[in-house]
């Protein structure tokens, strides 16, 4: 019996190891050939942004809700930025990389975790 125990703890913890990133906000981590988000799972009014800069540059860049430029940041590398912003469903929420610039990342609720571009 006392055999079979590590067995069962290194089962355990891989399935541990397997469980998808969750949060209440939008996490977004900016690296230098992708951007990785963390999406929350439901809609809230008010929806925190969180930007961290995982390149070793610093990173520009700005969030837009449908036309509207809602903040510009600049972030230093190894360095993370957040912000609130107002949220409805019916207008795109993006945060776009201007320095160094790269494709434009929509926030999307529900959409747990996604990459731009998508890692093969």
């Amino acid at each position: 019996m006392l055999k079979l125990f590590p067995i069962f703890l290194v089962l355990n913890f891989s399935f541990f190891a397997k469980a998808e990133e969750r949060s209440d906000a939008f996490l977004v981590k900016v690296f230098d050939n992708y951007v990785r988000v963390v999406s929350p799972d439901k809609n809230y009014s008010l929806v925190s942004i969180i930007i961290e800069n995982k390149t070793m540059s610093k990173l520009i860049g700005k969030v837009v809700k449908g036309k509207t430029d809602l903040a510009f940041l600049s972030i230093d590398p190894d360095k993370t930025k957040s912000v609130q912003v107002k949220y409805t469903k019916e207008e795109k929420l993006l945060f776009i990389p201007m320095a160094p610039a790269s494709q434009e990342v929509e926030l999307i609720v529900g959409k747990k975790t996604y990459e731009i571009p998508p890692q093969k």
